[in-house]
């Protein structure tokens, strides 16, 4: 029966009439059972062939009065009461999230300098060798500090290029930063997307002084595999290089490191020989080290193609092999479905990215093009720049039928707004289409989460209608096309 954790907002009391949530997803079991999920309450539970008559007759009636029967299902949010728009609820949830101003987001990349020469990067090849000078710098921190007036937490990330290239900006920023904080009781926190290279001890001391509590690391495989796509400019490999400082780094308790494994249709086992080096060195959640994956994309003009690149359905296929590998292996914790996973620093009206010569972007992805900047810390604002961030502010998921009507909205929220704002800078169906890789492997990553805790086992598993993507469709429902993507992107920039 449906657990009790969650107390439905939309009940209110037994002469209620009650409909199903349209956020329910059913799994499909061998024995006559499901695993549910909903993804507005997040509630997570096992039905039995009892607990599923009971949602077929609501399903088949449209809605019924309140019943005794149905308390563990109104508990989990799986039902709700009739007269309720569960939309426009979950519209005003997202909303009140994306435009809170008591929290302020802000990527700061010192220099887009980089000392490796990665084949996919969104960069390219030829990268600017500029950093941030004493004006820009200063007038950076006079934009941190205005902004933050009023704010209650504050979260910066340091970004590339290769951030530790320009190390002097980062002492410099975050101290002033940090002092204004904690003098009006801002909560400061800061996170790092770095290659790794140069995260030494010294320099993980004072990244640790710099509250730099978590730096992101790509690792793209085993040694071999690692050095021919993450190598140093000069063509010389960075692996051991980099597990080193990994290794000391975290011995120390200095930084948590989460590491990245860009997946394509290369390199899977090497992926999972990866795995078994992490282990074998001693690293996992418990020593501070975790691991993530993520599909290689072309969603830039730089970038080096998509060659290699793995359809939306097969990213997701290798994605959950490797999370329950990576799970067992102590490397990652069981997956666990995000709320409104777009609310990223691009959709969020306080929220900005400033690069080495003070224009602001409001994506990691644009940074490359001036053209696409929404402003400057220097002050010499064009008139373009407001039209442009008038794209960003103005997309929502809301305002497509797609999305609009998906199962997955209160968890993805979008997902990659950069996709819809600025799909011609993207190629391939990975790099233009938004859907996350949850949308193709839901019913696995939630049947990882059952079996882990004991409510399933893999004989539970229906190898013919469990999985998320089967002969009968998708679980999850309609997924965006390249037409559907291409509209909302031609209807935001009709209206810049």
């Amino acid at each position: 029966m449906p657990d009790g954790r969650f107390q439905n907002e939309y009940f209110q009391g037994s002469t209620t009439w009650i409909k199903p949530s349209r956020y329910t997803i059913l799994i499909p079991l061998n024995g006559n059972r499901h695993l549910a999920y909903n993804t507005m309450s997040q509630s997570f539970s096992i039905w039995d062939a009892e607990d599923f008559a009971l949602w077929q007759d609501l399903g088949a009636a449209g809605s019924m009065p309140f019943a005794a029967r149905y308390r563990g299902f109104v508990q989990g949010g799986y039902v709700l009461n009739a007269d309720a728009d569960e939309l426009d609820v979950l519209r005003s949830r997202y909303d009140g999230l994306r435009n809170n101003d008591s929290h302020m987001m802000l990527t700061i990349a010192p220099t887009l300098s980089c000392n490796f020469g990665c084949h996919y990067c969104f960069q390219g090849l030829d990268k600017p060798l500029t950093k941030m000078t004493p004006k820009v710098r200063a007038r950076t921190k006079a934009f941190v500090l205005d902004r933050l007036k009023g704010k209650k937490s504050f979260h910066l990330t340091w970004y590339g290029g290769e951030p530790l290239m320009d190390q002097d900006a980062i002492w410099d920023i975050s101290a002033e930063a940090i002092a204004y904080c904690d003098a009006h009781g801002i909560k400061y926190t800061s996170m790092m997307i770095s290659n790794g290279y140069k995260m030494t001890v010294p320099v993980a001391e004072k990244l640790a002084k710099a509250r730099v509590a978590r730096v992101q690391i790509t690792i793209d495989g085993d040694q071999t595999a690692h050095d021919g796509r993450r190598h140093l400019t000069s063509g010389r490999g960075t692996f051991q290089k980099i597990m080193d400082n990994i290794k000391a780094v975290t011995a120390r308790k200095l930084l948590k490191v989460s590491v990245r494994v860009n997946i394509d249709g290369q390199n899977e086992s090497e992926a999972r020989a990866l795995l078994d080096i992490l282990q074998a060195n001693g690293l996992g959640i418990r020593t501070g080290v975790s691991v993530y994956f993520a599909p290689v994309e072309s969603v830039a003009e730089n970038a080096g193609g998509c060659g290699n690149c793995l359809s939306k359905t097969d990213y997701g296929e290798v994605e959950s092999r490797l999370q329950e590998l990576a799970f067992e292996k102590g490397l990652m914790a069981l997956p666990k479905v995000p709320r409104f996973l777009g609310l990223c620093t691009a959709v969020k009206p306080n929220s900005y990215v400033v690069v080495p010569n003070g224009d602001l972007h409001k994506c990691w992805d644009t940074v490359m093009d001036s053209s696409l900047r929404v402003g400057s810390v220097m002050g010499n604002t064009r008139r373009k720049d407001a039209g442009t961030e008038a794209m960003w502010n103005d997309w929502s998921p809301f305002e497509n039928d797609v999305c609009g009507s998906c199962q997955l909205l209160p968890a993805c929220g979008g997902a990659c707004a950069f996709k819809f704002v600025h799909n011609d800078y993207a190629s391939g169906e990975s790099g233009k289409l938004p859907c996350p890789s949850l949308k193709f492997n839901m019913a696995e990553q939630l049947f990882l989460r059952a079996k882990a805790r004991g409510f399933v086992t893999d004989d539970d598993w229906d190898q013919k209608n469990s999985p998320t993507v089967n002969e009968g469709g998708m679980l999850t429902g309609n997924r965006h096309t390249l037409d559907s993507v291409g509209a909302v992107h031609h209807a935001l920039r009709e209206n810049a």
